[in-house]
């Protein structure tokens, strides 16, 4: 297959043929041109393995799909969508299908082609989609300034029990006064946090574990795209006046709202000024930033130095930009890819099918939909025979009376003695142990019955007390802080002992 290297994807809005074209990032040469689809709408390239190429079509409702290793689109397929795709976002493995019509989110299971639900929650149309690193859970936003965090499993798979919990977003942020520009998200799934640029001159960090916002940070000018480092330290953004600037988040300020002077801005500078930046990726080991945006150019950058390395002219004002690790040989036409999806896309929500479930029996009902059940950390879930065992702990803790926990013998013997445990019989009767120790024993007095009886019960008694005490730990460990002083005459009685 070769060494593998980092390659561009670039869509660019032209009136040649090429809608999107693959290009080596160190040496700025074409590998491959796919044609054919007309002009990319922005936020809508995606990849699908390191098989296919989708894009969708800025004029017509369509969704153009490309073998990696072919110009031409695949004739047998035409996806054609309920509308004109405003984003589009495809999950890591590529199972489900994002497309963002108006104001409303498509989904698509690509294996069957089935729509599997529509969900419309926002008030206007939706900028950008995008899915965390596992796919459990993605983000939309739109030019009504709402940020929202989906369950995509509630979301393809909506409940039955006539609620709309299914539909319903799992954080709704409306933080930003204008349109939402573009979003990027961390490592971490729903852990991880969520960066947001608007219009209205912010850039707003997100954790999606508690759905709070953590800080907003003020530009100078209004924001475009945005992009993050692997540790999540350095935040770029391009800016509606040519510009890039970076900001440092191991100097994070320690107030909600930080407005950034346009003085101690860090900003890189090398793109046509009044043209808007609106594509950002950083390469593999986070040393290099590219950037694109209406001037034409891919410009590539030194993030330490902030200088200007390479610029790569295009034909057109540029939609998209990916960056991904490929093998060259990836492009060659011998290699047959296989066909992970359907041939078309379904026009309407598809009913169920009964072959697709399996049945199962479910006695207590919930009505109140999506929960978790509540555990309670502080109880030690533990065999019957421990209980007993627990009890006396618990009176001794207590400061009771002797009286009081004594247990009697039968008691005790039953409490010792587990019913997948026999007992080694002992008549081996009292020993005296300094008369042993004198004793010199050969192999033969070694290896005798009663000797290897004594081991048994002994072995036996070491496991009992072990597990004795593995019981009293766990307990003293959740007693701790419930643990009572004891009676001010069981201490008198200690002291005169």
């Amino acid at each position: 297959m070769g060494d593998a290297v980092e390659v561009l994807f670039v869509s660019a809005c032209s009136e040649e043929n090429t809608t999107c074209s693959v290009q080596d990032l160190r040496t700025g040469t074409d590998l491959m041109k796919y044609k054919g689809g007309g002009n990319a709408q922005h936020h809508s390239l995606a990849m699908l393995g390191l098989n296919y190429v989708l894009a969708a079509n800025t004029m017509k409702p369509l969704l153009h799909v490309w073998p990696i290793n072919k110009q031409e689109q695949m004739l047998s397929l035409r996806f054609v969508l309920p509308g004109k795709a405003n984003a589009m976002a495809l999950t890591p493995d590529g199972a489900y299908l994002l497309v963002g019509i108006q104001e409303s989110i498509y989904i698509w299971h690509m294996n069957t082609g089935r729509m599997l639900n529509t969900l419309s929650k926002h008030y206007q149309a939706i900028t950008c989609l995008r899915f965390t690193d596992n796919g459990e859970h993605f983000i939309s936003a739109g030019k009504d300034g709402a940020v929202l965090v989906w369950d995509l499993t509630f979301s393809i798979a909506p409940l039955d029990n006539g609620s709309q919990e299914g539909s319903e977003p799992l954080y709704s942020f409306n933080d930003h006064g204008l349109a939402v520009t573009d979003l990027h998200t961390g490592i971490g799934g729903i852990r991880s946090y969520l960066y947001t640029v608007s219009l209205d001159r912010c850039c707003k960090v997100y954790d999606l574990n508690g759905g709070i916002m953590l800080l907003s940070i003020v530009f100078p000018v209004a924001l475009h795209s945005v992009v993050v480092n692997r540790m999540e330290t350095s935040i770029y953004v391009g800016s509606a006046e040519g510009k890039a600037f970076v900001f440092h988040n191991w100097r994070a300020p320690r107030m909600k709202e930080y407005h950034l002077e346009e003085e101690k801005a860090q900003a890189f500078i090398g793109h046509t000024v009044g043209k808007p930046i609106t594509s950002l990726a950083l390469t593999m080991n986070a040393q290099q930033m590219v950037s694109a945006g209406d001037d034409k150019q891919v410009c590539v950058w030194d993030v330490v130095s902030r200088q200007l390395m390479k610029s790569i002219s295009q034909n057109g004002v540029i939609t998209n930009l990916r960056i991904r690790l490929l093998s060259p040989a990836v492009f060659q036409p011998q290699h047959k890819q296989p066909q992970l999806f359907a041939d078309s896309l379904k026009r309407m929500i598809s009913p169920p099918d009964p072959n697709d479930y399996i049945d199962l029996l479910i006695t207590t009902e919930y009505p109140k939909g999506r929960g978790k059940p509540k555990r309670n950390f502080n109880k030690c879930n533990l065999d019957p025979e421990n209980s007993r065992i627990l009890q006396k702990i618990h009176h001794i803790n207590l400061g009771e009376d002797d009286d009081a926990i004594n247990f009697s013998e039968k008691t005790l013997e039953s409490s010792e003695q587990s019913p997948k445990e026999e007992d080694v019989p002992s008549d081996v009767g009292d020993f005296d142990c300094d008369n042993i120790e004198e004793e010199d024993y050969g192999e033969a007095d070694t290896n005798s019955p009663s000797v290897q009886k004594l081991i048994a019960e002994n072995r036996r008694l070491k496991m009992e007390n072990e597990k004795v005490a593995e019981i009293m730990s766990k307990y003293l460990a959740n007693q701790s802080k419930n643990v009572k002083a004891p009676p001010e005459r069981n201490r008198k009685k200690a002291r005169k002992n």
